[in-house]
């Protein structure tokens, strides 16, 4: 069956060649549109593990003389601290140069233990009240302290330097550098840090990072040191039911405590909303984008089988002269878009499997996500489609006249 309809093909190679290309390139770009779907689909719907609707940010910049020491720092930071409990609806505010989903950076923890593991993990400077801010109480061990950012006094330079800081972890980093589920007490290294660091405390996992980053939930706090100059961030924690009106409460809190600056205050989860609202957007256009490919696939296979039927009027009209029905002509022509649309599939997978190994050699961190299961579901798609537009040309062959064969 399939070797004459390939050779009924083979003589016009035009059209049956621009349909398995069309079918290709269709199922190639509905393929990524699929991957990328998926992809913002789960970014947008990935919870994040903390009750962000209670939490400001408020950055605050000083127009005039910066910080210029470590006292002077702690200073600041007090008064402003004190100043904050004292708003209404304020439960909790701690310094916080980085924070989740805004000012963080990722570095490669590692276990000190012979051949023990790394992982990537987000930075989250804690010099005491950060996680506690956050809602995070500890699984294991404890927070972080105030003393816990400062070297003992009369402590020397050397001392300080191989001293362990204290860190805290979230679980899902633990199970990653300590699979045996014993991690307070261990020691890592951070690759941006000399000093090592020794974990006092797990805390459940949360997302420290926007978008659906598989280490996203991989999160250390310690203490980096504030740095100086002169701008302070701070994490405001609200009680419940007293965000209307907090952040413009907080801003003159912090004005009157320090008037010589500008002072910003926003909800913790802002960029988090944009961000979602943003991968819905984009999700909801690479579905745009699906749907367009399966009306070009269907329209354009219409004008190609119907261009097919026209071509070959008068070999159809000879079959029926020696005999076949309209359902034997109609049947011929759905076995012969059938074949051709399986055909553009294989090609759409090959071609679509080179490209992908092609890209990962040249640019391997511009990976492209790909779903296979969303893959065979859009194979399927592209499939029904390229048949059901294969019903007119189909119903236009099975009322060709034995006449036909008549004609010159």
């Amino acid at each position: 069956m399939i070797g004459p309809l390939v050779r009924a093909l083979a003589r016009r190679k035009t059209p049956a060649l621009l349909m398995v290309l069309e079918t290709a390139f269709g199922f190639a770009v509905a393929v990524h549109a699929s991957g990328l779907a998926l992809h913002y689909a789960r970014a947008a719907s990935v919870p994040r593990g903390i009750d962000t609707r209670s939490l400001l940010l408020a950055v605050t910049h000083r127009d005039g003389p910066s910080l210029a020491s470590r006292g002077e720092h702690a200073a600041a930071v007090r008064r402003d601290t004190e100043a904050l409990a004292r708003v209404a609806g304020v439960r909790g505010a701690a310094e916080a140069t980085s924070a989740p989903f805004n000012v963080t950076h990722r570095e490669t923890v590692e276990a000190t233990s012979p051949g023990g593991p790394r992982a990537l993990a987000w930075m989250l400077d804690d010099r005491g009240g950060v996680a506690e801010v956050l809602g995070l109480a500890p699984l294991e061990g404890r927070l972080l302290a105030p003393g816990d950012a400062a070297p003992a006094a009369g402590t020397s330079a050397e001392a300080t330097a191989a001293a362990a800081t204290p860190a805290v972890v979230t679980r899902a980093l633990a199970a990653r550098l300590f699979p045996d589920g014993r991690a307070v007490g261990q020691v890592v290294r951070r690759s941006a840090r000399r000093r090592p660091l020794v974990i006092v405390g797990v805390v459940p996992s949360f997302r420290a990072a926007l978008g659906p980053d598989p280490d996203a939930e991989s999160a250390l706090f310690a203490a980096d040191g504030p740095p100086l100059g002169g701008t302070l961030t701070y994490l405001v924690r609200l009680g419940q039911g007293a965000e209307e009106g907090a952040g413009e409460r907080v801003r003159e809190a912090l004005e009157r405590a320090d008037p010589r600056r500008v002072v910003l205050v926003r909800r913790l989860d802002e960029g988090v909303d944009l961000d979602t609202g943003t991968n819905r957007g984009a999700g909801g256009f690479a579905l745009t984008l699906i749907g367009m490919m399966l009306v070009v696939v269907f329209l354009g296979r219409i004008g190609m089988a119907s261009l097919l039927v026209a071509e070959r009027r008068q070999s159809i009209g000879i079959r029926r002269a020696l005999g076949a029905t309209r359902a034997d002509v109609a049947r011929l022509v759905l076995a012969e878009n059938a074949l051709l649309t399986t055909a553009g599939l294989a090609a759409g997978a090959v071609a679509l499997a080179a490209l992908r190994a092609a890209a990962r050699a040249v640019a391997p961190e511009l990976e492209v996500p790909l779903d296979l299961e969303a893959a065979g579901v859009v194979a399927a798609a592209i499939w029904l489609a390229g048949m059901a537009a294969a019903l007119l040309p189909a119903r236009r062959a099975s009322a060709v006249s034995p006449a036909e064969a008549s004609r010159s």
